[in-house]
């Protein structure tokens, strides 16, 4: 499952901020029929290239191991530290 939410926390020494909740299923919802018709074509294009004999055609595997990749930023954390401003963002 890919993640849900970010939250981003802008602050600086003298301010603290509480931050922003990104609602990041909002964006998948929108790139849907995109991965939909993306997985169609890369399907019909392993067939075709299984039945030509040819030597590589796991272009469908590929897609879903780029899923599991999207879906393992779950839980990441990036903190970026300077002298004047802090950044925070956790991926929900």
């Amino acid at each position: 499952m890919p993640p849900m939410l970010m939250h981003l926390r802008i602050s600086t020494p003298e301010k603290q901020r509480s931050g922003v909740w990104l609602p990041l299923f909002l964006v998948w919802l929108i790139l849907l029929p995109l991965v939909l018709l993306i997985l169609v074509v890369t399907s019909v294009v392993d067939v075709v290239l299984f039945v030509a004999g040819e030597t590589y055609h796991h272009y469908t595997l590929l897609l879903f191991r780029c899923f599991g990749v999207l879906a393992a930023t779950r839980g990441t954390e990036v903190r970026i530290r300077a002298d004047a401003t802090d950044i925070d963002m956790c991926f929900a």
